[in-house]
């Protein structure tokens, strides 16, 4: 079985703000993105991708046809699931945090994939849970984006 691992829309803003694409330097960090996405070893929620707002990571995004998982009747259920147990993970007044988390987190457990976040975890004794929180309750693997890169990377 091979791992997937499934990429939120802050670990793709940074490895563009940080490993600028059109930099030959980095090229073989996108390349090997490229690749995992061609060979369905890196997806994301169809809901992740509204939060790109970046022209470039949109771009590159959306000529990934299969990198976009869509709102299945399965994930949906997963999303339901994961609220139920964890509703303060979308904040309804708040512009900062994102409401595509529990989509994300549904997206990795039907793809039974590992979670690539810079998010930090919230506080859990006030409720306040984030991804790496959730991920933690249910068992899921979550790596930031420096760990995921020194992972791929050879």
């Amino acid at each position: 079985m091979k791992n997937v691992f499934v990429i939120d829309s802050n670990a793709l803003i940074d490895a563009a703000k940080n490993y600028n694409m059109a930099k030959a330097t980095f090229s073989p960090i996108w390349n090997v993105l490229d690749k995992m996405i061609d060979n369905g070893e890196l997806i994301t929620s169809s809901e992740i991708l509204e939060e790109l707002k970046d022209d470039d990571l949109t771009s590159w995004a959306k000529k990934h046809k299969d990198f976009s998982v869509p709102l299945t009747k399965e994930i949906q259920e997963q999303v339901t699931a994961v609220l139920k147990q964890y509703p303060t993970l979308i904040k309804m007044k708040s512009t900062a945090n994102s409401n595509g988390d529990p989509f994300l987190i549904a997206t990795a457990i039907v793809y039974n994939g590992s979670i690539v976040s810079n998010e930090r975890p919230g506080n859990e004794k006030t409720g306040d849970y984030h991804i790496p929180n959730v991920c933690k309750g249910l068992g899921i693997t979550c790596m930031n984006l420096s760990t995921f890169l020194d992972a791929i990377i050879q």
